[in-house]
């Protein structure tokens, strides 16, 4: 491949980040009117008239939270894929990116990771809250809805953990690869 190639992909490449972190605002963005939505809707804010089951409607947040996360996620190891092999391909950014996360011990991009698992636990923690404060009885909230506030928000939380740690694997799994690559392309070079 010629120099002019492997620039023109590594641009390429790099516009596929910026395009990806474009996309993954804008998931944060609904991910936020869509928890807004419901929950005016659920709780009443939005004066439309009482339907029968509208309150449960709030049970769905952690559903919105999961798949935001996950669709984020994926667009994050996508960066990261791109990222580390820019890095092993030279990209002098990349390796400072990464000589800095190595150095720190953390991503100088800690604040989206903080920003979408945070939300979530936030949005299901006020579910929960919901769940123990709202007032029972006629008029009120059935039991059995604040029981369902409490048990959706709880497995909200589950899955957004469980995300993350799933997330930090892959990416561990990604680098771990990148460097046996790199590893064996130095083997191959140094016997020729």
């Amino acid at each position: 491949m010629s120099n002019g190639t492997d620039v023109e992909r590594d641009r390429m490449l790099r516009s596929e980040i910026i395009e990806s972190q474009k996309t993954q605002a804008d998931f944060l963005k609904w991910k936020l009117i869509a928890v807004a939505a419901i929950a005016s809707i659920s709780l009443g804010l939005a004066h439309s008239p009482a339907v029968g089951g509208t309150k449960l409607l709030l049970c769905l947040v952690p559903l919105i939270c999961a798949y935001v996360d996950l669709t984020s996620l994926h667009i994050m190891i996508r960066i990261m894929t791109i990222g580390i092999y820019l890095k092993e391909s030279g990209d002098a950014y990349e390796k400072f990116v990464f000589a800095v996360r190595n150095t720190t011990g953390a991503s100088p991009y800690v604040f989206e990771p903080i920003a979408l698992h945070g939300s979530s636990i936030a949005f299901n923690a006020i579910i929960i809250a919901l769940g123990f404060t709202l007032p029972v009885g006629d008029g009120n909230w059935p039991s059995s809805y604040l029981t369902a506030y409490i048990v959706t928000g709880a497995l909200g939380i589950v899955t957004t953990v469980f995300f993350w740690t799933w997330y930090t694997s892959r990416v561990k799994e990604i680098i771990r690869v990148a460097k046996e690559r790199r590893k064996d392309a130095t083997t191959q070079e140094s016997s020729r």
